[in-house]
């Protein structure tokens, strides 16, 4: 049944994904390799860049192109050249230690400037990739505060308000608008189950979501209970304003306090103890078939999904893309950094690669070669603190928000056995 719903999650998105690339492949965008296996090169070792300019599935000449060469070595090139229909564009550089290199190409107009809204080449490569690690040491009472903080669940009982919302149930699918009890704020968000499923019959899957303040995403899923858990404690179905003004006020940056006195302080504190307790009482359920418990999510969502799996031993999978607060320290020791919170000590007891080698259970993860958001080097070091089966795959090309069209290259890590 779990790959049965994972068959269908994935067409919804494959469709989703070739409507977008109808769509794209009539504008003009970047097609990038490199001359090998772009997590196999060797520090010192040249790496080459082959880019061509398409259209409509075509080399595209006649453009004026910038390119931009930054690294975790600190250094940066940059340069100009006219695209060629016939002759792609090649780039050579190498890096003198275990990092990566970042090779970003915008297309320039008449006023030299880049194009507003032009699509742009970011993708990369690296050298020495099992070598890179966390920048900064994990705090020493990490696991004792974790278990504190677990513990501290016990304090509220599980005990959850569900409303039927029929505009979003069907004849096959029951959605629950739901309120749980928790230490602190309620966990809030939405969770449906297959009508007239039996007990122990199906496999439970928490769905966690991206940096945002909005209603929680949830779509269908036939034959899994699926608790899709806001981030936040805060009203689900509310119009935009409702939550134009949480993001307004009380929620405006959340989790990136300019300094925290204590890791309580952190707003991802009571984020994850929601996302624990989300955990116990999808496994109070008496539709749970006591087997199968899936985490995942994307971005903020990644992070959650690896916290949980570290922190919830009963957690069967986790799969996490474009993956969050990796490396909180990668930046202080010359990594290039992303759109993060700043390194604090109290903020490493939430830093993804901290969690990782907490987990048990298969990890997969999705990645983006040229996601500055969340920097590769960060989820590098995730993937290879994590010591239980794992999987990574990262994209050329590929940012926090876009992936290209025309089957960009992937390269896979894989203690799984498959590749």
């Amino acid at each position: 049944r779990y790959f049965e719903v994972m068959k269908k999650i994935t067409f919804w998105c494959a469709a989703a994904m070739f409507a977008s690339a109808a769509v794209l492949s009539a504008r003009t965008y970047f097609k990038g390799t490199c001359d090998k296996d772009a997590l196999s090169y060797m520090p010192g070792e040249q790496m080459v860049f082959t880019v061509s300019l398409m259209e409509d599935g075509k080399p595209l000449g006649g453009k004026k192109i910038k390119y931009t060469r930054r690294g975790d070595d600190g250094k940066i090139d940059s340069g100009e050249y006219v695209s060629d229909a016939q002759k792609p564009f090649v780039y050579k550089t190498s890096i003198d230690k275990p990092g990566y290199v970042h090779l970003k190409m915008e297309i320039l107009g008449d006023d030299g400037k880049p194009v507003k809204g032009a699509e742009k080449f970011e993708g990369g490569a690296c050298a020495e990739f099992d070598k890179i690690t966390s920048a900064r040491p994990e705090p020493a009472d990490f696991d004792k505060y974790w278990k504190a903080r677990k513990r501290s669940l016990k304090k509220a009982p599980i005990k959850a308000e569900l409303t039927l919302l029929p505009g979003k149930s069907n004849d096959k699918l029951d959605v629950y608008d739901v309120k749980l009890d928790c230490v602190g704020d309620p966990v809030r968000g939405y969770l449906s189950i297959p009508k007239n499923a039996a007990e122990k019959s199906l496999p439970a899957q928490a769905v966690f979501q991206g940096y945002s303040v909005v209603d929680m995403h949830q779509w269908p899923v036939y034959d899994a209970i699926v608790f899709f858990v806001s981030p936040h404690s805060m009203d689900m179905g509310k119009d935009k304003a409702y939550y134009d003004g949480l993001k307004k006020g009380k929620l405006a940056g959340f989790g990136f306090e300019k300094e925290l006195k204590s890791p309580k302080d952190s707003y991802f504190d009571g984020m994850l103890l929601r996302d624990l307790r989300a955990l116990e009482y999808l496994r109070s359920r008496p539709e749970w078939n006591r087997k199968d418990l899936q985490v995942s999510g994307g971005s903020m969502g990644g992070f959650q999904a690896i916290a949980t799996a570290a922190l919830d031993p009963k957690v069967t999978k986790c799969k996490s893309s474009i993956t969050w607060m990796c490396d909180l320290g990668g930046v202080d020791d010359g990594r290039l950094g992303g759109w993060l919170p700043k390194y604090l000590p109290n903020r490493a007891y939430y830093d993804s690669v901290n969690f990782g080698k907490r987990i048990k259970c298969p990890v997969e993860i999705d990645a983006g070669l040229g996601d500055y958001t969340c920097p590769p080097s960060g989820v590098t070091s995730l993937y290879n603190n994590i010591t239980a089966p794992k999987k990574i795959v990262f994209t050329q090309g590929r940012t926090h928000g876009y992936t290209p069209p025309d089957s960009p290259a992937k390269y896979t890590r894989s203690t799984m056995g498959d590749k």
